[in-house]
């Protein structure tokens, strides 16, 4: 049983076709052919999505830029790019307060044209991309086997790019230690809305944290034709999404017309998808490793899965490379390379439970009262949502005492005004022009 760095025509076989799996993909042929080895990559996608399909927002924030172009060695896909976004609209209740990123900027897609770029790329490389579902799973000392609709492969080791698949993570979890991640759902919604309101919206995303107890956020994305409406939570519903757009704040931001047309017509919702609240449990062992949300290495309560995912796939596919494919090089080289986000998981806890209480009880309308009049909660806010950095390094950077102290001179006297000071209510900032591109 050889568990070493891979050979010059060994077999990696992975499961999924997304942002993950495919960037493993590449980054075994790039790096391969750096050492002089010919890896032989067979890639299972059994999900076939259409042009009206939703799998995800579609929003590719940073640093994904430079992931693809420095980790991957791929071109930024620029003719992908629908629209810039330059900030968000952070609501809740009747208070916004608007979150510039500083020349930081995220681009809008079609939620699933950078799978197809990227799968497209991995094919082009030398990638075997077989369609299908995978049927079985078999892992042994000397090899593991994968049976799909498209035949069945034989190879040295698995990579796991499923997501959150239930079926598939089945399969692995009845021949390894492996346990998927705890999730929360999301529910998307497609919403047409006219060319010429939508090119007068901002470039921004709203974000709402509002009160409704089964909806821990809701996000408000423009794009070139349409809005994408998302809502997050334990327990979403179709209902629940219905409830959420019909709040004032929500529906100041889409036409009228447009979201009585999408009602009346039974317009296009995905259903409930899952995302990682947390690592998987044994993620990792002889042959095989898990990348992307099927790994939970993700930046807790932040997102950005999409570059997480390409990170976690071109780091599993190095590892393989130059250390191994045992239970110790994904330990050692892999699982602790993503140590940052493993020590902050108990800060973004922390953070997710005072949010849930802050929506329960209503006090979070103060938080964005207190910010609006105090530049440094702010930049605070900003570095929340932006994921840029860990929730220990703003507690670190900023100074928890400081922030307590700031937040409470922000309040007093607790006089509000009708709008919050430093940004323009969300009726208005849908009808502000583009910023040039």
């Amino acid at each position: 049983m050889r568990l070493g760095p891979l050979e010059d025509g060994q077999r990696v076989i992975i499961i999924g076709g997304g942002p993950a799996g495919s960037s493993c993909a590449i980054a075994l042929k790039n790096l391969g052919r750096k050492l002089g080895r010919d890896i032989d990559v067979v890639l299972y996608e059994g999900t076939q999505y259409g042009p009206d399909s939703i799998k995800r927002v579609g929003v590719l924030a940073p640093p994904l830029v430079q992931t693809l172009e420095n980790t991957l060695g791929v071109n930024f896909p620029c003719q992908l790019v629908a629209r810039k976004i330059v900030g968000y609209y952070l609501h809740s209740g009747r208070y916004s307060i608007r979150l510039y990123m500083g020349g930081n900027l995220s681009y809008v897609a079609h939620n699933v044209a950078l799978d197809a770029y990227l799968l497209g790329m991995a094919s082009r490389m030398g990638v075997r991309v077989l369609s299908g579902r995978v049927k079985d799973i078999k892992i042994n000392h000397h090899e593991v086997s994968v049976e799909g609709e498209s035949g069945g492969t034989r190879g040295d080791v698995l990579v796991g790019a499923f997501g959150l698949d239930s079926f598939t993570a089945g399969l692995l979890e009845k021949v390894t230690p492996y346990r998927r991640p705890r999730a929360l759902y999301s529910i998307m919604a497609k919403i047409p809305a006219p060319v010429e309101y939508l090119l007068g919206c901002e470039d921004y995303i709203h974000v709402f944290l509002p009160s409704m107890g089964e909806v821990e956020f809701g996000v408000v994305t423009p794009k070139l034709t349409h809005f994408i409406v998302n809502i997050a939570g334990r327990r979403v519903s179709h209902e629940a999404l219905r409830r959420f757009l019909a709040l004032p704040e929500v529906a100041r931001l889409i036409p009228t017309d447009a979201l009585a047309a999408w009602s009346t017509s039974g317009g296009l919702v995905s259903p409930p998808i899952p995302f990682p609240l947390e690592p998987a449990r044994n993620s990792y062992g002889d042959r095989y490793v898990t990348v992307g949300d099927a790994a939970g290495l993700v930046r807790a309560y932040k997102g950005n899965g999409i570059n997480a995912a390409c990170v976690t796939g071109a780091k599993a596919a190095e590892v393989m490379l130059t250390a191994g494919i045992s239970h110790e090089a994904f330990l050692y080289h892999y699982f602790h390379a993503f140590s940052d986000i493993i020590k902050d998981l108990p800060y973004g806890r922390a953070v997710r439970r005072l949010v849930l209480f802050g929506e329960g009880y209503g006090l979070l309308p103060l938080v964005l009262y207190a910010a609006g009049k105090d530049r440094t909660l702010v930049n605070v806010l900003i570095d929340f949502l932006s994921g840029h950095k860990t929730y220990h390094r703003i507690l670190k950077d900023w100074g928890g005492v400081e922030l307590i102290y700031r937040f409470l001179k922000g309040l007093l006297p607790w006089m509000p005004p009708a709008r919050v000071e430093a940004t323009k209510p969300a009726a208005e900032a849908t009808m502000g022009r583009l910023a040039p591109r």
